[in-house]
């Protein structure tokens, strides 16, 4: 298991370069007008969405299991401390 932490917001946070497995999507702060893309891509956020959060009342834990077979990369605007808990997949 692996956990990427990012404290601020931003375009095409790369999670993740090869296919993995995202169990899980922690928000650990609620910010108005707050936006999390995940994208199946190994560098662009918005490349390939495959779930987008969005409000102002974000904080907690949503659970995916998902397998992004290229890669995980994600644009977050607004929001603050979200991490990403992941594996990769053979």
């Amino acid at each position: 298991m692996n956990i990427t932490y990012y404290a601020t917001g931003g375009a095409d946070k790369v999670i993740s370069t090869k296919a993995a497995l995202l169990e899980k999507i922690i928000v650990g702060t609620d910010i108005g007008s707050s936006i999390i893309e995940v994208s199946d891509s190994i560098d662009d956020g918005d490349g390939n969405i495959k779930i987008v959060l969005s409000g102002s009342t974000l904080q907690g834990v949503y659970e995916v299991n998902a397998i992004f077979s290229k890669g995980i990369a994600a644009d977050i605007t607004n929001q603050t401390n979200v991490s990403f808990v992941w594996k990769p997949t053979l």
